[in-house]
C-alpha cells in the first residue's frame, strides 16, 4: 500500500467513474476546490468512490492538481451530481468496514488449485498499481458533493417501524396480469415474453409443465408463470434475525459503453502524463468539449486515422458526431485527433505488434510479495491483442460480483472438502457445440522454470545489464530499459510509471463493492426514504391529456404517482446519463444455507404442506425429472436456493446461468422486478453486439460476460438484430429462464426473491457446450459434467433416460477414449482407482476442467492435469507422469453398451412391428397380440402402440362375437332337469323355448361378421370355423323347412315326430337361431302336452299343486289348445279355486294385526282337493304357531311362573315384535305393565344420578313408588329400582346412626345443634372481644352489681376468673381450669366426638347426599367444625412452644373454650384428643405465668415453682443414637459402620463393658492386641466423656437436613440440660474421627434405670357412650367412640322372594295407575357435587389412665408434644435452639382451607394412611399467630 498522502473524503463521495478523466478544457480553472480539504491523510474511509469505481492509473502530477472544473466536458451542462443511498442514515444498517479505516486494498489472489471460481479476484499487480497511485489519482473532482449526504448530514438515523418486518407494508399479492388494463408500449418498444397460467391439475408436476411450455419459452429466453388461484407459498424467514450484506451499484458505470469510455480516457490521460504532458487540453468545437472516445470509435469504424484522411471523411465524421454548419470542422477534428489520440494509438499499436516470444515468463509473486516458484505461471491474452505474457490481467478469471466466503479455501489453497459447493453464477447453453463469436483467449502455457537468479532483466531485450537505466513498472514490477521503450524515455519519471500491459488493463478490476449490512426492516426504511426523495425531486413527466386509470401497478411515492413505465424509463435514463450518478444497494446472492430459505423446508417446518410442494424451490432441483438431483453434493445458489433483496433501481446485469442450466425465480413479496431476456439461439448475436459496443472491455477482460457487472441498453441490443423480450414480475409469480439465454433486469423497489437452478434432459447438450466454453476461458466449473452423466447411468436405468442420455454418453466415451489413446501414445503408465476423489484431486490445474474419468498425476505434486495439459504439469520427463483412471476401458464401454441396449429397445420393437406388417397383407392375430404384449411391457411411450392397441382390441371384439356362434353357452335349465330322469319309455323332451337356452343370433348376424372380418385385415382360426358353421346351418335350415312343409300330409305321426326331434338335435349344436327350428319345437311341444294332460288329469280327485296347474295352462296356451278343451276347462277350475283361497291367506298374512281365531278359520275353510301352493299354506301355519308361542310367553310372565324375572328390555322387545303382526290380549296386558315399569325405572335412574326434582318430600315419594312396585311390578327385573330401594334402606339406617336422631319421634333433631355450631364457628368471631368483664364460660360479661346489690358471681382460686352463679353451678368447678369438664367425666347432652362426624357424612348413601336435608345439615356442621378445629389446632401448636406461652393469650384461650363449651361435644382431628382438654391445660399454664393477684396467690405460686425446680434437677438428658435402634448384624455386631460394609463380616470385634455390644475393632480404632477395658464411643458420648482412640462427632437427625459441616454441640447441651439441639460448625477432620447420629432426645430421672424415660401424668380424654334422651334402654341409638358406621344393605335384583302369587298381579289383569302419574317431575342438575363415598376409619390408640390427684392437674407443654404432636425434632424445637416468634403458616393448610370441596377433617379421613402415628395431622402443626 502506498504511503503517499491522500486527501480524506467522506463516505459516499463520487469517484471518477462515469466522468471524464483529467483533461483540461479551455475554460478558466481553479487551482483548488472549495470543497476539498488540503490536509493529507493516509486513510480513506470505507466505501469511498475512489476505491470503488475509479481506475488507479490517472494520477496527476504533484503540484498540478486538476480541479473539478477542468474535468467538466460540457461547461454548458449543469454540475454533475451524485446520489448515494448509503448516505441515508438508517438505524440497524451496519457498515461492513468501519468508516474510520481504509479497507484492505491488498486482496490475495485465489489459489490456482482452488476448485471453485471466486466471486471477486483482483491480481496483485493491479492492486499494487492502484495502491501506489491512489494519492496522485484523487483530485478535487472526486469531492463533488453527495446530495444525499448533505441532506442528511445532521439528521438522526431513520428508525424502522419495527425490527420485525411487517408484511402488511409490502405487496404480498398481485393482480393477475391478464386482468390488468392495457397500457402504453414498454420503453424501447420491447415485446413481452409469454405468460402462462397453469390450471391446478397442470400445476401439480412442475417438470412436466415446464417441459410442455419449454419449446414456446425457448423462443423468448424467459417466461412468466402465474400460479393458480389458491396457491400461496408462505414466507417463513425470521425477519427479526435475518441480516444480509449488500453490494453497491453505480448505475452509470454498469453500462458497457460508458465504462469503456471511462477506461479509454483514463488510459489516454495516464499515457500523456507518463510522456510529460500532465495537462492535456480537451479540444472544443463550437464551445463544446469534443467527445474523444466517440471520435476514436467512429474513426475506427471508418477504417482508422489514415483511411479517414486518405478518403477525406473528416467532414462526414463531423456529421456523424452531430456537428453541422461549423467552418473548418474537418481541420479541427483532424488536428484534435492527431494531437491527443493518434500518439497513444501508435504507442498501442507498437506494443501490440511486438512478437510474443520477446517476453520471458513473468516472475509471479505470492500474496506476501515473495516469489512462489512452485506455482505454475499462466498467462492469457485475446487473439487480437498480444500483450506480454507476464501481464497480471491474464492469470485468472476476472472478478465476479461477490467475494468468496470466509473459510472457503484452506490455507494451502485447497477447497474445504466438506463444505457445500457454491455456484459462480455465470451463465447458461445451446445444443450445438458452436464456437462463440467471443473468441476464447489464447493461453501461452509454458512449464514452470526455476529462476537462475533474482537479478532483474529487461522485458524487451531480455538483458540484465545497465541496471541504473532499468525502469520498473509500478503495476507488475517488470523491468524495462528506458532506451528500449518506444518512444524511449530520457529520465526516470518522478511519479508512477506503468508498462503497456498494465496501462491497457485499466478498468479490468471493475466490480461491485460491499455496502452495508442490513435487516429487512432497515433495508425497507432506506429504500422507502430513497424512493420518496428521488421521485419528489425527479417527478415523472405526465401527459396532461392522459386519462387517469385505476391501475393496481401504479405506486404512490410520497406525493408523486409513479407507474411501472415511468420507473423503467427513469432507470435507463440513469444508466445512460453522465450528469447524474446514482448509487444503490442490492442484497443479491444471499445464501440460504447460511440465512435459511424463505420457503418452508421439511427440516424447519415438517408439518407445513408447502414444505413438500413440488414448486417449493428447495424441492425443484431434486424432483424426479430434474437432472441436478444426481449431483452428489449441494451447490449453494444452484441446487440450494439463493435469496435476493432488492431496492429501487438495483440491477442484475446481462448473464446466463451456470452451465447454461434453467433457472426459476419466485418473488415472495415486494415491488415489481423487470426482466429482459434474450433467446439462447441469439446468444452469439448478443455477444457479438456487446463486444462491438465496448471492444476495449473485452480486450482487457475476455470473460467479461461471466461477471454480472455489465449492462447494455436493450435498444442498442435490438438495433444489432438481437431479439429482446421483457416482463414485469410481481409478488407470487415465477420467472423461468431457459438454457443459454441471457437475461438482465432491475427492481422497482423493495422486494424479496428466491431463485434456484434445475435441468431437464434437453439441457445436456447445452451443458457440454458450456463446459467446453469454461475450459476455453479457463473458468472454474461448478460441477463435473462427466461425473453427472456417470451418476445418471448408475441411478436411472429406464429406457426413457437411456434415449436422451445416449448421445451425451457416446460423446463422453469417445472423447475419453481419445484422451486415453493420446496418453498411451506417450508411453504413460496407467493405474485404476475405483473410488471417488475430492474434486480438487481431479481438476486440471491448467484449464480448470474436471477430469473425472482420468487425470494425469505426478508423484512430486499434489495437483493433476488433463491429458491435453499433461506436459505442463511437471518439468521432469513425461515417463514420470501417470494416467489415473476412475473406470477401466471395459467398464466405460460396458456402461455405454448397456445404455445403448436400453435405448434400442423401442427401435427394435418398431422393427418387429414393421416386419410383421410387411410380411403379409393379413397378419396373424396371434403375432399382433404378441407384439402388443411386448410393447406394453416396455416402460416407454411408443407412438405406434396406441394404433396397435386399437387394432388388437377391435380384432378381439370380432373374435368374441365369432365365439358367441362357435361356443354354445351353458343352459340355465339343465341343472333343474337333471334332478329327475324320465322313464325309459318316455321320449326325450324337446328343446325348451326358454330364451336362455335358445341362441340369440341368426344367420344374418353370422354373415355380417364374415363381411366385417374382410375389412379388418387380420387372419385367425375363427374365420374358417365361422364359415363352416354357416354352411352347416344352411343345411339344417333346409331340412327343417322340408319337414314343416310336409307336416299336414304325413301319415305316420310317430315317425314324423321322431324325424323332427333328430333335426332339432342337429340344430341345437349349431348355436344359430333358425326360425324353422322354432316351429318344429312347437309341433313337438303340442304332442308332449297332450300326453301330460292325459296322465295327470286321469283322476278328478287328484291333488295337483297350484303352480303345476298354472304351468300346464301356460303350455296349453303356448301350444294354442282351444279354450273349450275339456282338460283346459278342468285346469282353469282348479286354478280359480286355489287362487281364491291363496288370496285369503295372503290378505290375512298382510294384515298388521291378526288374531289366532282369524287364522284358524281360514285353515278350516280349505277343501282337501283344492289345488294350493305349498308356500302360502306353510306361511299361515307358521304364523299360527308363532302367535300361540307369544301368548304362552305373556301368560307365563303375568303369572310370575318363570324361574327368573324377565328384564324390561326383553319384555318390550318381545311385545313390540308380537304387536307388529298379531293382536293378543295377554300381550297387551304385559305391555301396559312393562311401560309403567319402564317409567319407574327411568325415574329411579334420574334419582340415582341426582337429576330428579319434585316439589313434595322426595323420600315420601320414593316410599309410594316402593309400595306400588311391590304390589304390581315385582314380575319384572328392575335394576335401578332395586338399587334405589337398597339406598333408601341404607338412608334410613344412616339416619338412625346420627347422634341427634330421636327414635321416639323418628326424626333427626339437628336444629339446636346446627344453631350452636353456626353461632360458635363464625369466622369473624375468631378474635376475643375486648371486654375485661368477659370472664365467664358463657358469652355474657360478669359485671359488678349495682350498689347495694349482692353479686352471685363466683371466682376461681387458680385463674381468678369470675363466673355467673348459674354458670358456676354447671359442673361445680371452673371450666377453664378443671379438666373434668373436658375429659368426659361430666355427662353432657352431646357427649360425642366431632372426629366421627366426617365418617358419617361420607358413609351416607348417594340418595341421602342428593335429597336428604339431614345430610346437608351434617355437611354444614362438619365443614364448620373442621374450620374451628383448624383454627384452634394452629393456635395450640403455636402456643405449645414454651417461648410462646405468654399470659396475654389467656383471653384467646378462654374465647375458644367458650365456643367448645357451648358446642358441648369434643372437637379435635383425632378421637383420643380433645381441644377443650388441651385448652384447659394451657389455660392453667398461662394463668400461672400471669403472676399473683394477692399474697396468698403469690405464696402458692412460689411453692409450686420450687417443686418444679427440684423436679427439673432430678432429671437428665438421655440420647438415643442410631446404634441403639439398629438390629444386630450377621456377625452379632452393632458397630459404628451400621452393617453397611459387607467385607467387614468376620472382622475382629471388641465388646463394650458398659452396654455389652460388639464393635469391629477397626471401625472404632481400637488398637490390636490391647488388653485395656473397652467402653464404646456411644456410651462415652451419652455420658459426656471423651473417647480415647478417636474424635467423636455427633450428627443431627437426618430429617433435619442440616449442612454436612454442622454437628451437635454435646458439651453445651449437657451444660444447659436442654433438649433443644445446639449446633456447631466444624472443619474437615485431620485425625481419626468417628461419626454417630442422634435418633431421639429425652429426659430421664436420675434415680431410674438407664433408658427409662419418666412420663409426667397427663389428663386424658375419656369419651362416654352417647345415648339420646328419648332412646329406649337397649336401643341401637347409643353412640360409642369410635362408632361403627352401618354397612349399606343390598337387595338382590335376581331374587324372586316375596313375589309369589299373593304379591303378583293376577293373570290378564291390567295394573292400576301408578301414584307418580299425577306428579310433575322433571330432571334437574344437582346443586352440589356428590362427595366421595369412601368410608373413613381410624385406628384407636391406647390411653393411659390419669394418676390420682386431689386438685386439678395442669396440662404441661410436654403432654402437648406426646399427645397432640408427633415426636418430631422440628416440633420439639430441635431445629432452632435460639428461635423465637410464631412459625410461618403452612401453604398446604392454606390450600386445604381455601378448597371448598375437601375440608381438613375429610382430607384426614380420606387421605391419611392407617399407619399414621400422630393423632393430629401434620397440616394442623403449622399454627396461626395469635391476633390481638
Amino acid at each position: 500500500m502506498s504511503n503517499d498522502p491522500q486527501p480524506s473524503s467522506s463516505r459516499g463521495t463520487p469517484s471518477r467513474r462515469g466522468k471524464s478523466p483529467h483533461f483540461a478544457t479551455p475554460q478558466p480553472v481553479q487551482t483548488t476546490s472549495p470543497h476539498v480539504s488540503q490536509t493529507p491523510s493516509t486513510a480513506t474511509p470505507r466505501g469511498t468512490p475512489s476505491r470503488r469505481g475509479k481506475s488507479p492509473h490517472s494520477s496527476a502530477t504533484p503540484g498540478q492538481r486538476v480541479t473539478s472544473q477542468t474535468l467538466q466536458e460540457n461547461t454548458n451542462k449543469p454540475q454533475t451530481t451524485f446520489y448515494s443511498c448509503i448516505s441515508i442514515p438508517v438505524e440497524g444498517a451496519i457498515p461492513v468496514n468501519s468508516p474510520d479505516e481504509e479497507p484492505a486494498v491488498q486482496e490475495q489472489q485465489p489459489s490456482i488449485e482452488s476448485g471453485r471460481a471466486p466471486r471477486k479476484s483482483k491480481t496483485e499487480a493491479l492492486m499494487a498499481m492502484k495502491t501506489r497511485t491512489r494519492s496522485d489519482s484523487i483530485g478535487e473532482d472526486d469531492d463533488v458533493e453527495d446530495v444525499l449526504a448533505e441532506k442528511y448530514r445532521d439528521v438522526p438515523p431513520i428508525v424502522p417501524h419495527s425490527p420485525v418486518l411487517d408484511l402488511s407494508t409490502v405487496k404480498t399479492i398481485s393482480p393477475r396480469p391478464d386482468s390488468l388494463p392495457r397500457k402504453e408500449p414498454r420503453p424501447f418498444g420491447l415485446p413481452d415474453c409469454p405468460t402462462f397460467y397453469p390450471t391446478a391439475e397442470e400445476f401439480r408436476d412442475p417438470m412436466a409443465y415446464i417441459r410442455s411450455i419449454s419449446d414456446h419459452a425457448n423462443a423468448y429466453g424467459i417466461c412468466k408463470v402465474v400460479p393458480p388461484a389458491g396457491w400461496k407459498m408462505p414466507f417463513v424467514t425470521d425477519t427479526a434475525n435475518f441480516r444480509f450484506k449488500t453490494r453497491l451499484q453505480r448505475l452509470n458505470s454498469v453500462e458497457a459503453s460508458s465504462r469503456a469510455k471511462i477506461n479509454f480516457l483514463e488510459q489516454l490521460y495516464v499515457w500523456h502524463q507518463q510522456q510529460g504532458n500532465p495537462r492535456v487540453s480537451v479540444p472544443t468545437i463550437n464551445n463544446k468539449p469534443l467527445d474523444l472516445y466517440q471520435l476514436r470509435k467512429e474513426v475506427r469504424k471508418l477504417g482508422g486515422f489514415y483511411a479517414v484522411t486518405k478518403k477525406k471523411l473528416w467532414s462526414d465524421l463531423g456529421r456523424i458526431l452531430g456537428y453541422h454548419g461549423i467552418p473548418g470542422l474537418s481541420t479541427q477534428l483532424k488536428n484534435s485527433y492527431t494531437r491527443v489520440i493518434l500518439p497513444f494509438e501508435e504507442y498501442e499499436a507498437k506494443n501490440v505488434s511486438k512478437p510474443q516470444t520477446q517476453a520471458p515468463p513473468k516472475k509471479e509473486k505470492a500474496a506476501n510479495g515473495d516469489d512462489n516458484p512452485s506455482r505454475p505461471s499462466l498467462s492469457a491474452k485475446p487473439m487480437d491483442v498480444s500483450p506480454p505474457p507476464e501481464s497480471p490481467l491474464t492469470s485468472t478469471s476476472s472478478p465476479l460480483s461477490e467475494p468468496p466466503e470466509d473459510g472457503e479455501h484452506k490455507a494451502n489453497g485447497k477447497p474445504a472438502s466438506n463444505r457445500p459447493r457454491r455456484s459462480t453464477r455465470m451463465g447458461s447453453v445451446d445444443q450445438s457445440l458452436k464456437v462463440s463469436p467471443l473468441a476464447p483467449p489464447v493461453f501461452h502455457d509454458i512449464k514452470e522454470q526455476k529462476p537462475e537468479d533474482h537479478e532483474q532483466n529487461c522485458e524487451i531485450c531480455h538483458k540484465k545489464n545497465r541496471g541504473e537505466e532499468m525502469l520498473l513498472c509500478d503495476g507488475c514490477d517488470c523491468g524495462f530499459h528506458m532506451f528500449c521503450l518506444d518512444p524511449p524515455l530520457e529520465s526516470i519519471p518522478k511519479d508512477a510509471w506503468y508498462c503497456y500491459t498494465c496501462l491497457s488493463g485499466t478498468g479490468g478490476d471493475y466490480g461491485f463493492d460491499d455496502g452495508d449490512e442490513h435487516s429487512l426492516s432497515s433495508f425497507q426504511a432506506r429504500d422507502a426514504e430513497f424512493r420518496r426523495v428521488w421521485f419528489e425531486s425527479h417527478p415523472p413527466v405526465k401527459d396532461p391529456d392522459a386519462l387517469e386509470i385505476d391501475d393496481p401497478t401504479t405506486s404512490r411515492i410520497g406525493n408523486v404517482t409513479v407507474s411501472e413505465y415511468d420507473l423503467e424509463k427513469e432507470f435507463w435514463r440513469l444508466v445512460n446519463t453522465q450528469d447524474e450518478t446514482v448509487e444503490v444497494e442490492y442484497g443479491a446472492d444471499v445464501h440460504s444455507t447460511t440465512h435459511g430459505s424463505a420457503m418452508p423446508t421439511i427440516e424447519t417446518h415438517p408439518l407445513d404442506p408447502y414444505s413438500k410442494d413440488p414448486w417449493n424451490l428447495n424441492n425443484i432441483p431434486i424432483v424426479p425429472d430434474s437432472l441436478l438431483r444426481f449431483i452428489k453434493s449441494d451447490i449453494s445458489g444452484m441446487t440450494v436456493p439463493w435469496t435476493y433483496v432488492g431496492m429501487t433501481f438495483s440491477t442484475f446485469c446481462w448473464h446466463n446461468e451456470d452451465h447454461y442450466t434453467y433457472s426459476i425465480n419466485f418473488m415472495h413479496w415486494g415491488e415489481t422486478k423487470t426482466w429482459y431476456g434474450i433467446p439462447g439461439s441469439d446468444a452469439e448475436k448478443f455477444e457479438t453486439a456487446i463486444k462491438c459496443e465496448a471492444p476495449d472491455l473485452f480486450q482487457a477482460q475476455p470473460d467479461l460476460l461471466f461477471q454480472l457487472v455489465t449492462l447494455m441498453n436493450p435498444k442498442r441490443v435490438t438495433e444489432a438484430g438481437v431479439r429482446v423480450y421483457a416482463c414485469n414480475q410481481r409478488a407470487g409469480e415465477f420467472v423461468i429462464t431457459c438454457p443459454k439465454s441471457y437475461h438482465a433486469g432491475f427492481n422497482h423497489g423493495f422486494n424479496f426473491n428466491e431463485a434456484v437452478n434445475f435441468a431437464l434432459p434437453d439441457w445436456l447438450g447445452y451443458g457440454r457446450e458450456c463446459v467446453q466454453r469454461y475450459r476455453e476461458h479457463r473458468k472454474l466449473p461448478v460441477f463435473s459434467h462427466d461425473e453427472l452423466l456417470i451418476t445418471i447411468t448408475q441411478h436411472s436405468q429406464s429406457i426413457k433416460t437411456a434415449l436422451w442420455l445416449i448421445d451425451s454418453l457416446q460423446e463422453m466415451t469417445d472423447r475419453e477414449m481419445a484422451h486415453r489413446q493420446t496418453a498411451r501414445a506417450t508411453g504413460m503408465p496407467e493405474i485404476l482407482e475405483e473410488q471417488d476423489h475430492p474434486e480438487d484431486q481431479y481438476q486440471c490445474t491448467i484449464c480448470k476442467v474436471f477430469c473425472y474419468l482420468s487425470q494425469v498425476t505426478c508423484g512430486c505434486k499434489t495437483v493433476v492435469a488433463c491429458v491435453d495439459h499433461a506436459h505442463l504439469l511437471c518439468e521432469r520427463h513425461k515417463d514420470h507422469l501417470t494416467l489415473r483412471k476412475r473406470f477401466s476401458d471395459e467398464e466405460l464401454l460396458d456402461t455405454l453398451n448397456q445404455v445403448e441396449t436400453r435405448a434400442a429397445i423401442p427401435a427394435a420393437w418398431r422393427y418387429k412391428l414393421n416386419k410383421v406388417l410387411m410380411e403379409s397383407a393379413r397378419p396373424a392375430l396371434r403375432s399382433l397380440r404378441a407384439l402388443y404384449s411386448e410393447g406394453e411391457r416396455i416402460n416407454y411411450p411408443l407412438t405406434e402402440l396406441a394404433s396397435l392397441r386399437k387394432c388388437v382390441a377391435r380384432a378381439n371384439e370380432w373374435v368374441d362375437s365369432a365365439n358367441s356362434f362357435l361356443i354354445r353357452k351353458q343352459s340355465r335349465k339343465r341343472s333343474r332337469r337333471s334332478r329327475g330322469r324320465p322313464p325309459a319309455n318316455e321320449p326325450p323332451p324337446p328343446p325348451s323355448d326358454d330364451p336362455g337356452d335358445r341362441p340369440d343370433k341368426g344367420l344374418d348376424e353370422l354373415y355380417l361378421l364374415l363381411r366385417q372380418v374382410e375389412d379388418l385385415g387380420f387372419d385367425s382360426p375363427e374365420i374358417s370355423s365361422l364359415q363352416t358353421l354357416a354352411r352347416t346351418a344352411e343345411d339344417v335350415k333346409k331340412r327343417a323347412a322340408e319337414l314343416l312343409n310336409s307336416a299336414r300330409q304325413v301319415d305316420d305321426r310317430d315317425g314324423f315326430i321322431e324325424e323332427c326331434r333328430r333335426v332339432l338335435v342337429d340344430g341345437s349344436s349349431l348355436n344359430v337361431l333358425l326360425d324353422e327350428l322354432v316351429e318344429l319345437e312347437k309341433v313337438i311341444e303340442r304332442e308332449q302336452l297332450l300326453l301330460d294332460l292325459d296322465s295327470k288329469l286321469e283322476d278328478p280327485e287328484s291333488q295337483l299343486p297350484l303352480n303345476e296347474v298354472r304351468d300346464l295352462l301356460a303350455r296349453a296356451r303356448a301350444c294354442e289348445l282351444p279354450a273349450d278343451h275339456p282338460q283346459v276347462k278342468q285346469l282353469e277350475a282348479k286354478q280359480q279355486a286355489g287362487s281364491t283361497w291363496e288370496d285369503r291367506v295372503v290378505a290375512i298374512l298382510d294384515q298388521p294385526s291378526k288374531t289366532i281365531d282369524e287364522m284358524t278359520d281360514i285353515i278350516k275353510s280349505r277343501d282337501h282337493s283344492m289345488a294350493v301352493s305349498a308356500g302360502p299354506y306353510d306361511r299361515l301355519m307358521t304364523a299360527i304357531a308363532k302367535a300361540k308361542d307369544y301368548e304362552k310367553t305373556a301368560l307365563t310372565w303375568l303369572r310370575g311362573a318363570g324361574e327368573t324375572r324377565p328384564k324390561l328390555l326383553e319384555v318390550l322387545r318381545t311385545v313390540t315384535k308380537c304387536e307388529k303382526d298379531y293382536k293378543i290380549p295377554a300381550i297387551g296386558d304385559i305391555h301396559q305393565a312393562a311401560l309403567i315399569a319402564q317409567d319407574l325405572e327411568s325415574r329411579c335412574e334420574l334419582v340415582l344420578i341426582n337429576r330428579y326434582r319434585v316439589e313434595e318430600d322426595m323420600f315420601e315419594t320414593m316410599r309410594q313408588w316402593k309400595a306400588y312396585a311391590d304390589a304390581h311390578l315385582r314380575i319384572f327385573s328392575l335394576p335401578s329400582y332395586e338399587k334405589l330401594d337398597a339406598q333408601l334402606f341404607q338412608h334410613y339406617e344412616w339416619l338412625k346412626s346420627l347422634p341427634w336422631y330421636c327414635p321416639e319421634h323418628g326424626v333427626a333433631e339437628a336444629k339446636p345443634i346446627l344453631d350452636d355450631v353456626i353461632e360458635c364457628t363464625r369466622p369473624e368471631d375468631d378474635i376475643p372481644p375486648l371486654d375485661e368483664y368477659l370472664t365467664c364460660i358463657c358469652t355474657n360479661p360478669v359485671r359488678p352489681p349495682p350498689p347495694g346489690v349482692q353479686s352471685d358471681a363466683v371466682q376461681c382460686d387458680h385463674c381468678y376468673a369470675r363466673f355467673h352463679g348459674d354458670c358456676a353451678n354447671n359442673g361445680g368447678s371452673c371450666p377453664f381450669c378443671d379438666h373434668h369438664h373436658w375429659n368426659g367425666s361430666i355427662n353432657k347432652d352431646r357427649s360425642w366426638h366431632s372426629y366421627f362426624l366426617p365418617g358419617m357424612l361420607l358413609s351416607a348413601p348417594d340418595v341421602s347426599k342428593f335429597y336428604s336435608e339431614e345430610w346437608k345439615q351434617l355437611e354444614l356442621v362438619v365443614h364448620r367444625i373442621d374450620r374451628l378445629s383448624s383454627v384452634v389446632g394452629q393456635f395450640l401448636t403455636y402456643v405449645g412452644v414454651p417461648e410462646n406461652q405468654r399470659p396475654e393469650y389467656i383471653a384467646q384461650v378462654r374465647h375458644y373454650m367458650r365456643k367448645l363449651f357451648k358446642i358441648q361435644f369434643a372437637v379435635a382431628p383425632a378421637p383420643e384428643v380433645s381441644f377443650g382438654l388441651d385448652l384447659a391445660g394451657l389455660h392453667r399454664i398461662l394463668a400461672h405465668r400471669k403472676g399473683p393477684v394477692n399474697a396468698k396467690h403469690a405464696e402458692k405460686l412460689a411453692e409450686r415453682r420450687k417443686e418444679r425446680e427440684a423436679k427439673k434437677l432430678k432429671r437428665k438428658l438421655y440420647f438415643t443414637f442410631g446404634q441403639d435402634v439398629d438390629k444386630s448384624w450377621e456377625d452379632g455386631t452393632r458397630c459404628i459402620c451400621r452393617g453397611r460394609t459387607p467385607y467387614l463380616l468376620g472382622y475382629s470385634s471388641v465388646a463394650c463393658e458398659s452396654c455389652q455390644r460388639k464393635y469391629h475393632a477397626g471401625c472404632v480404632f481400637y488398637p490390636e492386641g490391647s488388653n485395656t477395658k473397652f467402653t464404646c464411643p456411644v456410651c462415652l458420648t451419652r455420658k459426656n466423656q471423651p473417647y480415647p482412640y478417636a474424635e467423636i462427632r455427633v450428627r443431627p437427625p437426618p430429617e433435619l437436613r442440616k449442612p454436612p459441616d454442622q454437628f451437635v454441640d454435646m458439651r453445651k447441651m449437657f451444660e444447659k440440660n436442654v433438649k433443644e439441639i445446639i449446633y456447631k460448625t466444624m472443619n474437615l477432620p485431620l485425625t481419626p474421627t468417628l461419626f454417630i447420629e442422634i435418633v431421639d432426645i429425652a429426659f430421664v430421672e436420675s434415680t431410674s434405670s438407664r433408658g427409662a424415660v419418666s412420663k409426667p401424668p397427663r389428663a386424658v380424654f375419656r369419651p362416654q357412650p352417647y345415648v339420646h334422651p328419648h332412646a329406649r334402654p337397649g336401643s341401637s341409638n347409643e353412640m360409642s367412640h369410635p362408632r361403627e358406621i352401618p354397612r349399606p344393605i343390598s337387595v338382590s335384583s335376581g331374587s324372586s322372594a316375596g313375589a309369589g302369587p299373593s304379591s303378583a298381579a293376577p293373570a290378564g289383569s291390567t295394573p292400576p295407575v301408578p301414584p307418580w302419574s299425577r306428579q310433575e317431575a322433571a330432571p334437574a342438575p344437582s346443586s352440589l357435587p356428590p362427595p366421595s363415598s369412601t368410608n373413613g376409619t381410624s385406628k384407636k390408640r391406647k390411653l393411659e389412665e390419669l394418676h390420682a390427684f386431689h386438685e386439678p392437674v395442669p396440662i404441661y407443654p410436654k403432654r402437648r408434644t406426646t399427645a397432640a404432636e408427633p415426636a418430631s425434632p422440628e416440633r420439639n424445637g430441635m431445629n432452632n435452639a435460639n428461635g423465637s416468634g410464631p412459625p410461618m403458616r403452612s401453604p398446604e393448610l392454606d390450600r386445604q382451607q381455601e378448597s371448598p370441596r375437601l375440608s381438613p377433617s375429610l382430607a384426614k379421613i380420606v387421605l391419611a394412611s392407617p399407619s399414621q402415628s400422630s393423632p393430629r395431622p401434620n397440616s394442623y402443626m403449622a399454627p396461626r399467630p395469635p391476633q390481638s
